[in-house]
Formats: C-alpha cells, sequence, structure tokens
C-alpha cells in the first residue's frame, strides 16, 4: 500500500470519524430525548386520569339540576364531563403505556389535554379560574421539550374555541361584547404564552444538545482510551477491564476462560524493509483476519507493536483454545497483498486457561507470556499452553538472558584457548572459545548463552568483542616470542551479515598488530549459504585482505561440493560427530576417509574436532588429517595456560604420542 492511499485511508478515516462523532451526538440527543418525552408521556397522562374526574366533580358542582314531574334530568354538561372527558383521557392514557416517547404519542396527548382544557371551561360556563387551566396545561406540555407539540396543543385549543363559539372575527375589532370579547383577549394570551415557551424549549432544546455534545465527546475519549488508533481494536486497558470483570463478578466465579498472547514472526523484518506505512498497512489486514474467527464475546486487543492479545469467553476445554489458536495461525501464515509486496509472515501464541493456571489478571497475563516465550524459543510459528514446568525453565531462560545481558555490557566474561596440533603434535594455533561464569548459576555453557545472544541481537558485540581478545592475546604472544601459525574465531551470521563486519575485523588487525594471515575465521555451512550473494562478497573482501577462511562442523550442514568449490575457504574442520565413532564404525571411518580426500582434491586443509582418545588420534593421521584438536590435546585453557603449551619448540617421539599434552594440561582448568 503506498503513501497516497495511505494518506487516503487516513482521510477517510478522519471524516468517517467526524462523521460518526456527529451521528454519536444526535444518537445521544435523540435518546436522552425520548427518555424525557416518555417520562413526561406517563407523567401527564396521570394528570389527565385525575382530571377526568375533577371534570365530572365540577360540572355536578356547578352546573345547574332541575326536577320535572318528579323525575330527574342530569344536566348536558355533566354528561359531557362524563362522557367526553372518558373519550378525552381513554386515548392518551393507552398510548402512554403502550407507545410510549414516540412522537405521535406527545402530538395526540397534548391535543386531548387541551381538548381537557375547553371540556372544563364548557362544563363550568366559562369560570374565569377555569381559563388558567389552558396556561397549567401548555406549562405542563412544556417537558417535552417538543416546539412542534406546542404548536399543535395552540392549534387544537383555537379550533376547539371556535367549534364551542367563544370565538367570533367581530371580536377583533372591539365590536362584540360580553364573554365572546374577553375569550378573544384570553386566545390572544394563549398565543402569547405559547409563543413564550416556545422560545423556552428552544433554549432548553439548545441546552440538551449542548450536553449531548459533551458527553459524546467523554463517549469519544472513553472510545480512544479503551481502543488501538491504528486498528481499531481494544487496547490493553480494555483486555484488563473485561479480564477484570469476568473475576470479580461474583456470578462468573469459576468460569473457564482462556487468555492467548500473540505474537507476530518476521515482522520486523517487514517494517524494516519495506518501511513502516507497509507495517501499518499489514497490522490492520492481520487485525481484519482475527476478527473475523471470534465469536461476539471474544475479546481481540493490540498491545502494542506487534503483540496482540485474545481473551476467549465460555471456553470449556484446552482443545477450544488450541483450536482457536490453530486457525489464527492458519490465517497469519496465509500471504500478505501489500501493493506491490507480498508479505509471508507468521505467529507465536502462548495460552493460558483460567482457572487452571491463574486466578489474577497479572497471573494470567504473565503465564500467557511465559508460554509465548517459550514458544518463540522452540521456533516460532506455533502454540503452547502453559504448565508448571515451562514456568521453570522460562524462568531460568529469562534470568540467564538478564544475565548475559549485563555480562556482556561490562565484560564479564572470558576467552578460553583450545589448542590445534599438528600429526606431530606440535602447536599450531588456538581456538579462542567463550566463557562465563555467572555468579548466580555458576559455569554457563555456550549451547545455553549463544543461542540467547542470537535471538536478543548481543550476538555482534559480544563477537567483536572475542575477536578483538583472540586477536591482542595472539600478537601479545608473537611479542613473546612464541610462534603459532594461526587463531581461529568463531562468526555467527549476525556479525558476516552486518554491512560493517569487513571493517571491524581489518580495524581490529590493525589495532591488535596481528598479521591477517594468523587469524582464521570459523564459519559454519548455514552461515556461508545463508544469503549466498552477499556472503561470497564478504569472504572474498576478507580472502582478498589475508584473512583464511575455515568451514566448521562440516558435514552437519549442506555438504555441497558446488558451495565448497564457490566459497574461498582454505580449512575444512570436521565435525565431532563423524568422529566418535571412528573406532568402532567401519562406515563412520569411511566416511571420515571420503571427507579427508574430497578436501584434498579441493586443495583444502583438513581438522578434526572432538579427538578424544588415542586411536582416533592414529585412525585420522593415518587417514591424512592434517590437524588435530580436542579433549585428548587439551581442553580449552585460559590464555597463561595456553601460553605454556606453546613452550614445547621440539616434538619428540613421546611428543608425538601427544600423551604429554595430557599431563601439561592436568593442572588446567577446563
Amino acid at each position: 500500500m503506498n503513501g497516497f492511499l495511505l494518506k487516503e485511508l487516513a482521510l477517510y478515516r478522519s471524516e468517517r470519524a467526524a462523521r460518526n462523532a456527529s451521528a454519536e451526538v444526535r444518537a445521544i440527543f435523540e435518546r436522552e430525548h425520548e427518555r424525557i418525552c416518555m417520562r413526561s408521556d406517563k407523567l401527564i397522562a396521570c394528570l389527565m386520569l385525575l382530571q377526568w374526574p375533577g371534570a365530572v366533580l365540577a360540572s355536578f358542582l356547578i352546573s345547574p339540576t332541575t326536577w320535572v314531574g318528579g323525575q330527574s334530568r342530569i344536566h348536558p354538561h355533566v354528561i359531557a364531563a362524563i362522557a367526553l372527558g372518558g373519550l378525552i383521557t381513554i386515548l392518551p392514557v393507552t398510548l402512554a403505556i403502550f407507545a410510549p416517547g414516540k412522537i405521535y404519542t406527545r402530538h395526540i396527548i397534548a391535543a386531548c389535554q387541551m381538548l381537557m382544557s375547553g371540556l372544563l371551561i364548557h362544563v363550568t360556563g366559562g369560570r374565569i379560574e377555569t381559563h388558567f387551566h389552558v396556561f397549567g396545561s401548555l406549562a405542563f406540555l412544556c417537558f417535552y421539550l417538543d416546539w412542534p407539540v406546542l404548536i399543535t396543543a395552540t392549534l387544537t385549543t383555537l379550533v376547539n374555541h371556535l367549534a364551542m363559539g367563544y370565538y367570533e372575527p367581530i371580536a377583533i375589532f372591539g365590536t362584540a361584547a360580553g364573554s365572546h370579547g374577553r375569550m378573544l383577549e384570553h386566545v390572544l394570551w394563549v398565543v402569547f404564552c405559547d409563543t413564550f415557551m416556545i422560545t423556552s424549549c428552544v433554549q432548553t432544546l439548545r441546552g440538551l444538545w449542548v450536553t449531548s455534545h459533551r458527553e459524546a465527546e467523554q463517549d469519544v475519549l472513553l472510545y480512544q482510551a479503551y481502543h488501538d488508533a491504528l486498528t481499531g481494536l481494544g487496547n490493553r486497558l480494555l483486555i484488563q477491564k473485561k479480564l477484570s470483570v469476568l473475576l470479580d463478578d461474583p456470578s462468573r466465579k469459576g468460569s473457564r476462560f482462556a487468555l492467548l498472547s500473540i505474537d507476530l514472526d518476521r515482522f520486523k523484518e517487514v517494517n524494516d524493509t519495506l518501511g513502516h506505512q507497509a507495517g501499518d498497512a499489514l497490522l490492520i489486514q492481520v487485525s481484519t483476519r482475527l476478527q473475523g474467527l471470534l465469536r461476539k464475546d471474544d475479546v481481540l486487543a493490540r498491545m502494542g507493536g506487534d503483540e496482540f492479545a485474545l481473551l476467549i469467553d465460555d471456553c470449556q476445554s484446552q482443545t477450544v483454545a488450541e483450536s482457536v489458536a490453530a486457525r489464527m495461525i492458519g490465517c497469519i501464515t496465509t500471504p500478505f497483498d501489500l501493493g506491490q509486496h507480498e508479505a509471508r509472515i507468521g505467529a507465536s501464541i502462548g495460552i493460558c486457561l483460567h482457572p487452571q493456571e491463574g486466578l489474577e489478571a497479572k497471573d494470567l497475563f504473565h503465564h500467557a507470556d511465559l508460554a509465548l516465550y517459550k514458544v518463540k524459543n522452540s521456533g516460532r510459528n506455533s502454540f503452547l499452553v502453559f504448565d508448571e514446568k515451562m514456568r521453570a525453565e522460562t524462568t531460568l531462560q529469562m534470568s540467564l538472558e538478564h544475565n548475559l545481558r549485563t555480562a556482556v555490557h561490562e565484560q564479564l566474561m572470558e576467552v578460553y584457548y583450545q589448542p590445534i596440533v599438528d600429526a606431530m603434535g606440535l602447536v599450531l594455533g588456538f581456538e579462542a572459545l567463550l566463557r562465563w561464569h555467572d555468579s548466580v548459576h555458576g559455569q554457563v555453557s555456550p549451547a545455553q548463552f549463544i543461542p540467547i545472544a542470537e535471538r536478543n541481537g548481543l550476538i555482534v558485540p559480544l563477537g567483536n568483542w572475542v575477536l578483538a581478545q583472540a586477536c591482542a592475546q595472539a600478537a601479545e604472544w608473537r611479542r613473546q616470542g612464541n610462534k603459532l601459525s594461526k587463531m581461529s574465531v568463531n562468526v555467527s551470521s549476525a556479525q558476516l551479515s552486518h554491512d560493517k563486519f569487513v571493517g571491524v575485523v581489518l580495524a581490529t588487525l590493525k589495532e591488535t598488530g596481528l598479521p591477517p594471515e594468523l587469524l582464521d575465521l570459523e564459519l559454519t555451512e548455514g552461515v556461508m549459504i545463508e544469503n549466498h550473494g552477499q556472503t561470497q562478497q564478504t569472504l572474498e573482501l576478507l580472502r582478498k585482505f589475508g584473512v583464511r577462511l575455515s568451514i566448521d562442523d562440516f558435514g552437519t550442514g549442506y555438504s555441497s561440493l558446488s558451495y565448497l568449490r564457490e566459497l574461498p575457504v582454505h580449512t575444512l574442520k570436521i565435525d565431532r560427530a563423524f568422529v566418535t565413532d571412528i573406532e568402532h564404525s567401519i562406515e563412520a571411518r569411511t566416511l571420515v576417509e571420503g571427507m579427508i580426500d574430497m578436501a584434498r582434491s579441493l586443495n583444502l586443509r583438513i581438522v578434526a574436532e572432538g579427538v578424544e582418545n588415542r586411536q582416533q588420534m592414529d585412525i585420522l593421521i593415518a587417514a591424512g588429517c592434517d590437524q588435530i584438536q580436542g579433549f585428548h590435546i587439551s581442553k580449552a585453557v585460559p590464555a597463561e595456560a595456553a601460553g605454556r603449551l606453546m613452550a614445547v619448540k621440539e616434538p619428540t617421539p613421546e611428543r608425538q604420542s601427544l600423551a604429554v599434552w595430557n599431563i601439561a594440561s592436568a593442572d588446567m582448568p577446563a
């Protein structure tokens, strides 16, 4: 998605947000106004139920009653109060019960209320005090905050007065006399009062609109506080709030649900390669896909960056959570269309179940993150459910990672040196090997801390530090008169792919004074073949400056003859896995002999590592192996002890047996 489309999308979202905000204000206004009207419907209907008996009572007390022929005759005003009053009252009461808040309900109620005022005036003979009932009715109708209702009430009053003969046009000019003139005056007062009340309603409506606008703004702010601006998903606050509701609600005590912690794999590569705009577009597409997998009550949130969380309500079993996680991984691994580019990513998911593995929100998040951490350390693009064993393993890994970061930054590690000898037992050089003794965990194996350093980006500064230490030590030994033909240093893929790696190597050689031909950089087959074109250019440049190159752990990787012919390497190091059984297995011995013959045909030197006894040593030398490295010679030792190993100048028959090296290194730390 290019920049123009993103700008258009942002503009569209801004306009849509403005429309949504306006719609929200109107919705709040109409909801509040409807609530007011419903309340007013019921209030005025109740008043009309009281007015009807009042009108009947007034007709009995005020209207005259006569007796004719011993029989009584009810005055017509009484009949009107009972019959018409009932008709006027029953309809609005019915509407207030069955259709409250409707527009037609309040207009009908307003008309009936004004008819009730006219009826009272009629049955009382137009007594002046009943005229004020009209004004009182208008005042009550103001409760609706709906000025068209007041218009309906006024028109109903005027029509009623015309029908009852209270109003004559001639009275406008003052020629009418008596009550008719007074009624005209009364009607004019009604109109004046009505105009005043309409103005008051309009002002009150404006106030209600302002209040609705303020409430809508608060709703928008509240929405923004609980939702992610980019994807529209909930955020950390929303999912925490939902968790609190589930955990604190007494009716949900012991309820089953699952919390999934989701992290996108390789998203950083997309973001760094294609730019942040493409990364944002990718996140939007990911959120859309994930939302399509959810039920109504599930809550998906973006926690920040490329991290998401999912709360699955009413999750009855671990199988349900695992099924959801598998579907999520499946939809995310499908390629994403980013305009001119196609992005392929994955997802790692950690799952925590309630109430099995957590009773508090912080525990649920922590356990889900621990499971996620375990997934990412185990190869990614998968899911795991948290258990207590995982807690111990992950806690150890996190502690090691924290302490390793401190050790790298404060240079608390040591470089040990394992000798490499020729067939005569003469020390040719050393391989620099990193050792770490942690104050908490004791001696930590490189097999533990090297993968951690590779994951968290520490491997580059750590590898450069080892390179500097090894070159400085080799240069120091040369100044002391000790002759050695090489110092081997392992190089990681992260170092080799760094654009400044060649400069770092050359600068280190210049600073330490070590000749380039004495530095032997060891790289695995996988490191060399990964991003082959760029790697080959880097290796060719290093070889041009005189640095020697070796393939480490040969035979465990690609083992492609075409790559061996193309790459500018000098040495092959046979992995210890092939050396272990050569004294017992004909197949293993044949395989090693084949590797040696192949290396010789390519004019490469051969180093066998992992040699642990005399028999292995003799077989390798007989097969034509050039150099030997392993515990049979010596373990990796500190620089001071390594210096003593170089003190032997002329190998003797006894020294050729290499037993002297074991004796010499017996007092040296491993």
